[in-house]
């Protein structure tokens, strides 16, 4: 039979036979699901994803601290704010193009290789992941506007652009942890996703991580840009950098804790038995976090004794450092040593750390006595350089547990991951 005269038998055939006709075919096209050599299937997948993810948390701190900076330059006149400003919005700039690159190969993998769990969640999720996505049309060139047009636009529609920018990054943000938090607590799709449980604290911790860690991140990298320059504006301008990176990374670092126990708390009471993978050996992912979070507080302590030209030139540096190693110390303990009936003693450890470090903050917010010429010793270097760092493996670290934490399922409680590694079959509903 030649082509148009199979074309003409399957429009002269009734619509059953269409059916059987479409039935046919797509049976006879069926591929193997692929597996990735060597490292497995999870692993690509949760590398590719983790790539992306860190340079989409820096992108959304790093424009935060954009747009709030060239506020406060705007009202106070500060050209060290607005230089700020510039800077962090030409970071965030520069790696724009590889989080989106990393995205598409994340998302490759994932089809390709865990087919049934990407088309079960696109399909329930298809309105709010088709406007998230589509947010990036109008997000892209208001970005190269905003970047092109500092001095070149009046100084407050630029902070309104700034400001715009900022909120459609964030507004990504904010629709993509719904489906995150599905994967945790599956009660309700697209939209509504706003309503499970485990939302709001997912949000609010995401987005004073991602805030916090970038900061915390650019005040060591100030720190290395000015101890390369000779010149003596430009390193008084790192080390006025590296000061407000420092406490804007320490203050959202405080934070994270409180939110954090709110979070783990829903979990305990909507989610029961989630974090039963996370015991023996597991368990140590835990004490790991602990001892990440506690090298954040004990350093930022340590940094900020530094700015006065090093850790022996304040006594109550040395204090608040030892107290707050100490808590965290305590904080870290496994179960073998802090058991049931005495379980709140690791939180007393955890909250005597954050209001310790706390203190130490308040009393260096407007800090008197600084040595300029600080930012060039290794007590703030190498503190602020660790810090930034921790900081940075920290945030990328809570999420590789929550995913440990899910066990063996890919949603929790509805898809496990050896079914997520099926073919997809939508099922009738979606196609009446």
């Amino acid at each position: 039979m030649t082509g148009g005269g199979a074309l003409g038998a399957v429009a002269g055939a009734p619509a059953s036979s269409h059916t059987s006709l479409a039935a046919a075919h797509l049976l006879g096209f069926s591929v193997t699901i692929p597996t990735f050599p060597g490292i497995g299937d999870a692993w690509i997948v949760g590398a590719l994803f983790l790539a992306h993810i860190a340079i989409a948390e820096f992108s959304v701190g790093a424009i935060t601290l954009a747009a709030a900076m060239e506020g406060y330059g705007l009202r106070s006149g500060s050209p060290d704010a607005r230089r700020y400003a510039r800077a962090a919005a030409n970071s965030y700039y520069l790696v724009f193009s590889l989080g989106a690159t990393f995205a598409i190969f994340a998302v490759v993998a994932l089809v390709g290789l865990f087919g049934n769990a990407a088309g079960t969640l696109v399909n329930r999720f298809l309105p709010l992941v088709g406007l998230a996505f589509g947010l990036f049309i109008v997000l892209a060139p208001l970005l190269v506007w905003y970047r092109n047009s500092f001095g070149r636009m009046r100084d407050r529609n630029h902070f309104l652009l700034g400001c715009c920018v900022a909120g459609i990054q964030t507004l990504f943000m904010v629709l993509i942890v719904g489906l995150d938090g599905f994967l945790i607590t599956p009660d309700n799709a697209s939209f509504a996703s706003v309503l499970n449980p485990v939302y709001v604290p997912l949000l609010i911790h995401r987005l004073i991580g991602n805030v916090g860690w970038t900061a915390l991140l650019l005040a060591g990298l100030a720190t290395l840009l000015a101890r390369r320059t000779a010149d003596a504006e430009e390193h008084r301008f790192q080390f006025w950098a590296a000061r407000v990176n420092l406490r804007i990374g320490l203050v959202a670092t405080l934070m994270m804790p409180i939110d954090g126990f709110a979070l783990v708390l829903v979990l305990h009471n909507v989610q029961i038995g989630y974090f039963d993978s996370l015991v023996g050996a597991y368990g140590n992912y835990m004490i790991a976090q602990e001892a990440l979070v506690g090298a954040i507080l004990v350093g930022g302590n340590v940094a900020l004794a530094g700015e006065n030209g090093g850790f022996r030139s304040s006594r109550f540096a040395q204090v608040a450092t030892v107290i707050t190693a100490v808590g965290m110390v305590v904080a870290c303990l496994p179960a073998s040593v802090i058991t049931p009936n005495i379980l709140a003693l690791r939180y007393i450890g955890l909250g005597l750390a954050v209001l310790v470090t706390a203190v130490h903050v308040a009393r260096r917010w407007n800090p008197s006595g600084l040595v300029i010429q600080a930012v060039r010793g290794v007590t703030l270097r190498r503190s602020l350089v660790l810090v930034g760092v921790v900081s940075m493996v920290t945030a990328l670290y809570m999420g590789f547990i929550k995913e440990q934490a899910r066990g063996d399922y890919a949603v929790y409680g509805v898809l496990t991951q050896s079914s997520a590694h099926g073919r997809f079959l939508p099922p009738t509903s979606d196609y009446p």
